[in-house]
């Protein structure tokens, strides 16, 4: 295979394939970028299709992202980079309710197995995300920031002095185990936590949480984003306190880190024009020096191109078709 020595003096190849998949909660999303095309192909399935889960899930996705390969001639997979909900250690994943039995698998060995001799990287999808809004979007040259993502679930990372903060375990700014604030201090015996098995503040206020209210509210068939169109004042009430929940927290992680950004993405905060006034209101009210609040530029899709960086530095590669990512919100994706 051809080489060439890009600028930082890697050596990287010519020609080739690069893989990046988001296994998300409700979807996947797979991308397949052609090194000598420069072009990217790209699909979109159900992460548990017809009852699939653990390890069927898995190669079905895998397969998904086959299918993406053969439409550039089978071009070698130089690297894989996969990104999950939950705490990635090693090959592994812990922390993922939103994808029933992938926890436990061996993910890296699994996936290697099926691209042959590519490299294989895992990480956290919203870590992942941060680092792509650091790297092409909304918070490039920013130092010090959090990227909240809105989606099924709920979670956030933070950049603090250009850094990607990961904690001891890995698992730092997983907000979706912060406590709630509607807590009643004398009875903790009631309180949800993640020893009950609960995610208190995801189980409040999430795409899930805001669809099960919209089921309870509404009625049966009735989904998240129904409650943002609803003009009933209880629905209304309801529906802001939550928001207040989740931004309060977000505040105080603000405060606490003194960043300069937040840019919000996700496919819940994509769909809900409600929810960047609220709360950008309620940031400015909070926090002494209040952050700029943005819309991440991949609304909906920054994980996956998280992991496309990903599956660029492991390839040795430093740049990809700048025209992609202009264009990265209107991206055609292909049915399942």
């Amino acid at each position: 295979m051809h080489e060439t020595v890009e600028s930082t003096g890697a050596v990287a190849p010519r020609q080739g394939a690069l893989l990046a998949i988001d296994v998300g909660g409700t979807k996947t999303q797979v991308a397949c970028y052609d090194v000598a095309r420069r072009r990217m192909n790209t699909r979109i399935l159900a992460t548990h299709a017809a009852g699939l889960s653990g390890e069927p899930a898995l190669q079905r996705i895998l397969a998904a992202a086959h299918e993406c390969v053969v439409e550039f001639d089978n071009a070698q997979v130089l690297s894989v980079a996969v990104v999950f909900p939950g705490v990635v250690r090693g090959p592994t994943l812990l922390m993922a309710p939103n994808t029933p039995g992938f926890e436990g698998l061996d993910l890296k060995g699994l996936i290697a197995d099926s691209f042959g001799n590519a490299r294989v990287s895992l990480d956290n999808d919203v870590k992942a995300g941060a680092l792509a809004e650091v790297r092409w979007g909304s918070l490039a040259g920013v130092d010090n920031a959090i990227y909240l993502n809105l989606g099924t679930g709920l979670s956030a990372a933070a950049i603090a002095n250009g850094q990607l903060i990961r904690g001891h375990n890995g698992a730092a700014m997983e907000i979706g185990y912060l406590l709630s604030p509607f807590l009643d201090p004398a009875c903790p015996e009631q309180w949800a936590t993640y020893e009950k098995g609960n995610a208190p503040l995801e189980e409040l206020f999430s795409g899930n949480a805001l669809s099960q209210l919209a089921g309870e509210m509404l009625g049966h068939g009735h989904h998240a984003l129904d409650l943002f169109a609803s003009a009933d004042p209880a629905i209304r009430k309801a529906l802001e306190q939550r928001i207040a929940a989740c931004t309060v927290q977000v505040a105080n992680l603000a405060v606490a880190l003194d960043v300069e950004r937040i840019a919000i993405g996700g496919g819940l905060y994509r769909q809900a024009a409600l929810l960047a006034p609220l709360i950008g209101q309620l940031i400015q009210r909070v926090v002494p020096f209040p952050p700029t609040i943005t819309a991440a530029h991949f609304t909906h899709d920054a994980p996956l191109w998280g992991a496309l960086s990903m599956a660029m530095e492991a390839a040795g590669l430093n740049a990809i078709a700048e025209q992609l990512i202009a264009a990265a919100e209107s991206i055609d994706v292909l049915g399942d």
